[in-house]
């Protein structure tokens, strides 16, 4: 069945399935299973009760809550008012990050402490499962119907923050409509059935929202499960397309059982470069259809990556390679990477200095280092902070880390550079081993790796590596916990 192409906002896609197709699922998590007609009507009630707490269309309101199920809900809700939202942390209301600062309202699953707690409003799932079956009058519906201004901001967005602090950036309703319709696009090119997503992340993942709202454009369901649940899932055949990012897709394949797969799933990739290894294996167990892609939360998707690691730029992105002055580098020499298309945004919220610093006459500077081949492809080696200079060569951490992580009994592993007791730069190997704590004769293993770069490194042994809510590894953390085990 070939998907329907959908409407200019979600809140609107809603009420046209919960008209032609009420009784169909568009979210469940296993215990509860909401229809669109439901879901219609349970927006449109949330809507009366934000509007009689005097939360109008031009606050920025937080959203602070765990549950998908309900952060869905506020999220719909709040978009149909033509409410900024900003999908929130606990720990973000605290130092360093404070970004409660930047709501005027909270909701939140529960009373929150602190400077924001005279800003909160409590909604819980029971108050929202209570409203399930309470009838409401189409013509009510209707209320999602609204056009929205498409130059009003619809979203704050977060950066990662595996460096410290992330970086919040402002989003149109016109650039976020055009983020979903570059996501349908590359959905429709990947599957010709109504989608039925694996939802496993926060919305405060980008990947993860954009393709919640894509899912209900489509009059898809989305299937919010746990990452321990999702080969279950999977295996069901009750889903046919999920989000991973790099780290949690290794760890499924990882734990495939022996026998399974690979299913008619798709599966999309995000976060870091996918090793030729770790595609082998996701297709033989796991899914024969697989989406990598190269983007940010300031751009959005950039290119598709193909299995030689070669990104195929997306319509309508441009990039440019510049050297550290922001001069243009010759063609095919590699560089700091620059980007221009229209779903970027334009600046950072509250950071004026760092918005003119990344974003310069119409490009974003991304801090990723690469080269194009062609004038269509982007080849990205890294952060450029990442990217090791040894003996004056520029090599990419990416080959190294995959050796490492093939040894067994290394569920992962990083290649940094850090400032030893005597404020000297060495290289860092730091190695995820488990709670096991991992064989002896680890250095004997990456002794032959590393010497092909560099003759001396110091070797960081951990059982869990630190990382933010992507996934990704805090780098910041890794560099801390290398001082800590020089000093102790």
């Amino acid at each position: 069945m070939a998907l329907e192409q959908s409407p200019q906002s979600t809140c609107a896609s809603v009420l046209a399935q919960a008209n032609h197709r009420p009784d169909a699922v568009a979210i469940t998590d296993g215990q509860t299973a909401i229809s669109y007609r439901d879901l219609a009507c349970n927006v449109v009630q949330i809507m009366d009760a934000l509007t009689a707490a005097d939360i109008r269309p031009d606050l920025v309101v937080g959203v602070e809550t765990a549950d998908r199920f309900l952060h869905l809900h506020l999220l719909l809700a709040c978009e149909a008012l033509g409410i900024t939202t900003i999908s929130l942390l606990p720990f973000e209301f605290g130092p360093p990050m404070n970004l409660g600062r930047l709501c005027d309202r909270i909701l939140a699953s529960q009373p929150l402490s602190g400077p924001d707690a005279g800003k909160t409003l409590v909604m819980t799932r029971e108050w929202i499962e209570g409203t399930l079956h309470v009838p409401v009058d189409s013509h009510r519906l209707d209320a999602l119907k609204r056009e929205p201004n498409p130059d009003s901001l619809v979203r704050l967005i977060k950066s990662s923050g595996t460096t410290g602090v992330p970086k919040v950036m402002g989003m149109t309703h016109r650039v976020w409509q055009r983020s979903i319709q570059t996501e349908l696009r590359l959905m429709l090119s990947k599957t010709e059935s109504r989608p039925s997503f694996l939802c496993l992340y926060h919305f405060s993942v980008r990947g993860c929202h954009r393709r919640a709202w894509v899912s209900l454009q489509l009059g898809g369901t989305i299937h919010f499960s746990s990452a321990d649940a999702a080969w279950r899932v999977i295996a069901s055949g009750v889903v046919n397309f999920g989000l991973f990012i790099t780290g949690d897709l290794e760890k499924l394949v990882r734990g495939a059982p022996s026998g399974t797969g690979p299913f008619d799933f798709h599966i999309d990739v995000i976060g870091s470069a996918v090793s030729a290894r770790l595609r082998r294996e996701t297709q033989r167990t796991l899914a024969a259809s697989m989406l990598v892609t190269y983007s940010s939360n300031e751009t959005a998707h950039v290119s598709v990556v193909d299995e030689n690691n070669i990104g195929t730029l997306i319509p309508g992105v441009q990039v440019k390679i510049c050297d550290a002055a922001g001069n243009p580098v010759p063609p095919g020499q590699s560089g700091l990477i620059r980007i221009k298309c229209d779903t970027m945004t334009t600046g950072y919220v509250d950071a004026p200095e760092l918005s003119r610093k990344m974003f310069i006459d119409g490009w974003f500077q991304t801090n990723d280092f690469g080269f194009q081949p062609s004038p269509n492809e982007l080849v990205v080696l890294g952060r450029a902070d990442e990217v090791l200079n040894i003996a004056g060569l520029k090599v990419s951490p990416g080959q190294i880390e995959e050796e490492i992580r093939a040894i067994d009994g290394i569920l992962d592993a990083i290649v940094i550079w850090a400032l030893n007791t005597l404020e000297i730069s060495v290289l860092v190997v730091a190695v995820e081993t488990g709670p096991n704590g991992g064989r002896d004769d680890l250095a004997g293993l990456i002794n032959p790796i590393i010497q092909r770069f560099a003759s001396t490194y110091e070797l960081l042994a951990l059982a869990a590596f630190p990382r933010a809510e992507t996934g990704k590894i805090r780098r910041e953390a890794i560099e801390e916990a290398y001082r800590r085990s020089l000093a102790g």
